[in-house]
């Protein structure tokens, strides 16, 4: 988007399949146009060399997004979901969402990024990021348990890569103080029961 918008200025897009990635990336600009911190100089720094606050208006303007569509894996993130996580995890965990999840959950994470507590992005985003904290914490080669905890507002399939990174970490620094928790949420209609009955 960043990119098509400085190859031409007066683009319109009309955003689909993806409702809620559409939407994210609406409240992503809305969150970065109404905060002080991020000045032409940040953005041309941290998101695009060729934008500013007024480029960045005039595409947030021109961002339509198609009100029916999703991705189905990123569906399970609910209304439930998102009150558990607010209830139970919010104060002590660090907060990822992929651009996909609804934008309950990726308000959340948008919430705890602006104090690096927290990411959203690409699958590749989350892993970085999580990679990044513990690789903080273990550094410090800390002599009492650290414990990291981190929601995954993605799907499950990154938990080898992330389980991968960090083992990783903890054996390059020596670190045997540092835990890293996943925690992933979904909705109890994402969860398929099963019987014990075997007749």
């Amino acid at each position: 988007l960043l990119q098509s918008a400085v190859q031409v200025p007066d683009i319109r897009i009309l955003y689909g399949p993806d409702t809620y990635m559409g939407h994210n990336l609406q409240t992503l600009f809305d969150v970065i146009l109404q905060s002080p911190d991020w000045t032409d100089a940040k953005i041309k720094a941290d998101l695009h060399p060729h934008h500013s606050n007024k480029s960045l208006l005039k595409l947030r303007e021109n961002l339509i997004v198609f009100p029916q569509g999703n991705c189905i894996v990123h569906h399970m993130f609910g209304a439930q979901v998102v009150q558990t996580v607010r209830e139970s995890y919010y104060d002590d965990c660090f907060m990822t969402a992929h651009l996909e999840v609804p934008g309950e959950m990726f308000e959340i994470a948008m919430e705890k990024s602006l104090i690096d507590q927290g990411v959203v992005g690409s699958t590749s985003d989350i892993l970085s990021f999580i990679t990044r904290k513990v690789q903080d914490v273990a550094q410090t080669q800390p002599t009492t348990l650290q414990r990291l905890k981190f929601v995954l507002g993605t799907e499950a399939g990154m938990v080898t890569s992330i389980v991968q990174s960090v083992q990783r970490i903890l054996q390059e620094t020596g670190s045997k103080h540092v835990e890293a928790e996943i925690i992933f949420p979904v909705s109890s209609d994402a969860v398929m029961a099963t019987t014990d009955d075997d007749s």
